[in-house]
């Protein structure tokens, strides 16, 4: 029961000022990391057909790579098409979304600074990985490259200043675990060029999330569209050169009769989508739940090489997949919600002061509305909180 007025004030503003959507943060994750392991795996398999309909004739990892980011120029203006269907003000969306960048705006040199390195983490993540299988089988390199979900957490606690949780650890393990498990039926044998590379793909992309979360911060999607169109325009300005070096050394073929041009674009479109939920996820949510979304990927691809590549299903695949949900369900739990404790309170009289436990800090302010707290003053009005001695601000 309240002692008086000021406490009751103070327990009235702390229930409004307590997060009140988390399961629409649940039901977020699961769509998002759903929706990354589909884009993912369906991206695979059209890239795998596009490589292996005619290799002699078309075989160009790299060129794929800067012809798919190419797509990503898309996004900024899906987005002011869809502001300008919504009757938005577009040029104040497009300060908003300018502002990701800082008080410099969108400017060449924002390109460099903020954009350019977050493309070489891209390149690193993507090609990399593509590399090393020219050294070792699939199979390990998925292995190895499996320890992003792990590089994605210690980073995480080390840059982003996250929490040692216990459950979190044990759904990296279990990650790495079913990856693992799901591998031991290929082969072992590795040269330690391929596990360098593997490690490199498996690094980058961990740097390039948390990174991303740490100075890009909670991004709308019109900041995220934004950038993204950026990387892609930066990607088309820079990155045909090396392109244009491996086809003209003949470390990659592209014979334009042969350029199996409909897995190619379903290739791209799907890595446009895969993209830009990959970002726009790590901006809402946590790198690690992005990182736990491609890994259930790994199972999903193996179910479609099964019922449409005919591959036969081992108990190393079912063991993993088991593995690799568990550590789904331990993401994404509602820990909050299902062992949710009274918050805590902290009322300063002089300074109408509420400290209120909420969210744990990866999930704090993901979907605030808008509207600030509403203060002693604004709910009960100034002349009512004169009547009951209650400090006005």
């Amino acid at each position: 029961m309240p002692n008086g007025p000021s406490e009751e004030v103070a327990q009235e503003t702390v229930v409004h000022g307590r997060p009140s959507h988390t399961w629409r943060t649940v039901l977020l994750s699961i769509v998002v990391v759903g929706s990354v392991a589909c884009t993912w795996a369906l991206s695979t398999q059209f890239s795998k057909t596009a490589l292996v309909i005619d290799p002699a004739h078309f075989y160009a990892p790299y060129t794929m790579m800067w012809f798919n980011t190419c797509f990503m120029i898309l996004c900024y203006p899906v987005f002011l098409a869809y502001e300008a269907a919504s009757r938005r003000n577009l040029r104040k969306s497009h300060l908003d979304a300018s502002s990701i960048f800082g008080d410099r705006g969108l400017h060449p040199i924002s390109l460099i600074t903020t954009v350019l390195p977050f493309l070489l983490f891209w390149i690193g993540a993507n090609y990399s990985y593509s590399a090393s299988l020219l050294y070792i089988s699939a199979s390990v390199a998925t292995s190895i490259s499996s320890c992003n979900a792990a590089m994605v957490y210690l980073l995480a606690v080390l840059i982003l200043h996250d929490k040692f949780v216990p459950m979190k650890v044990l759904s990296v393990v279990l990650a790495v675990a079913g990856v693992v498990v799901m591998s031991l039926s290929g082969e072992m044998r590795a040269q330690w060029q391929g596990v360098v590379l593997s490690v490199t793909s498996a690094a980058s992309a961990a740097f390039y999330k948390v990174l991303f979360k740490r100075y890009l911060g909670h991004a709308n999607l019109g900041q995220v569209s934004l950038f993204m169109t950026c990387l892609g325009f930066l990607n088309l300005s820079c990155n045909w050169v090396p392109a244009l070096t491996l086809v003209l050394t003949h470390v990659e073929h592209v014979e334009i009769a042969y350029v199996p041009w409909a897995p190619l674009l379903g290739a791209s479109l799907l890595s446009l989508l895969f993209n830009f939920l990959i970002n726009f996820g790590i901006a809402l949510l946590h790198p690690l739940v992005v990182s736990v979304g491609m890994l259930m990927g790994i199972p999903l691809n193996t179910v479609i090489d099964v019922i449409f590549r005919h591959v036969d299903p081992t108990a190393n695949f079912i063991g993993g997949t088991a593995l690799i949900m568990s550590s789904f369900i331990l993401i994404v739990f509602p820990y909050e919600l299902v062992f949710r404790r009274k918050p805590s309170k902290s009322v300063e009289t002089n300074t109408n002061t509420q400290e209120v436990s909420g969210l744990p800090d990866h999930l704090q302010n993901v979907f605030e509305d808008g509207r600030p707290v509403p203060s002693p003053t604004a709910r009960y009005g100034a002349t009512e909180l004169e009547q009951r001695n209650v400090p006005v601000e």
